[in-house]
């Protein structure tokens, strides 16, 4: 069998991944975002993302750019691929594809900086972000698409969460991915009803009644609400 030879222009194309990394600040749902500091898209705001190296895994190389762009050295709580792009015109450097990855970082990650080439770093609105460099508008759309639907099959909200809270708390990181409200008294009797929570046997005290704390229930899984 002869020696299968590729095309030239298969020797061009590039591989890259780029992050949607999202976290729950001050009841909002935001999106690390970085300031690109070379060309193209000098100073336009951007996923964190780069070309992979050889011998690299996708989801190591996603790991590394998140840690090389930004001060975030944590381990993301969920961390997929989800959508793979690769336009031909989308990067103006040349015929490159991008595995988009969805990573969700612990709560209470607030302080970022920038790393690496990158001129900032900031956690900005997902729902409303600035003007995105590349065709990182359409990425990040995905990334919440992708989420929104997580939340119809899989547990991912309680991801955004500490390990105990209360069931405001929950309802308001569900708001907050979906950016609508959601009746009160429907989320917790049908949230309650699915067995996915389990009284943690502590109350938070504030203002009126302690707030009773709950926990992720063993094997929890979330159906659609």
């Amino acid at each position: 069998m002869g020696t299968l030879e590729l095309p030239p222009q298969a020797m061009q194309v590039g591989l890259a991944v780029d992050v949607a990394a999202f976290a729950m600040h001050a009841g909002e749902l935001r999106v690390l975002l970085v300031q690109r500091g070379e060309l193209p898209h000098a100073r336009d705001w951007a996923l964190p993302g780069g070309f992979v190296q050889g011998g690299e895994e996708l989801h190591e190389a996603a790991l590394r750019e998140l840690r090389t762009e930004t001060t975030v050295q944590l381990e993301p709580r969920h961390l997929e691929q989800f959508y793979t792009f690769g336009e031909v015109d989308r990067d103006p450097r040349g015929r490159i594809v991008s595995v988009a990855h969805l990573a969700v970082l612990p709560h209470g990650t607030v302080r970022v900086t920038a790393g690496g080439h990158t001129l900032g770093a900031a956690w900005l609105s997902a729902h409303q972000p600035p003007p995105l460099a590349f065709d990182h508008h359409l990425i990040l759309d995905r990334a919440i698409k992708r989420l929104q639907l997580r939340l119809e099959y899989a547990n991912l909200a309680l991801e955004f969460l500490p390990d105990t809270f209360t069931l405001p708390e929950l309802q308001g990181v569900y708001e907050a991915i979906l950016d609508r409200k959601l009746d009160k008294r429907n989320f917790r009797k049908r949230l309650l009803t699915l067995g996915i929570l389990t009284p943690s046997g502590e109350r938070r005290s504030g203002v009126g009644r302690p707030a009773q704390l709950y926990k992720r229930a063993k094997n929890a899984r979330v159906a659609a609400l």
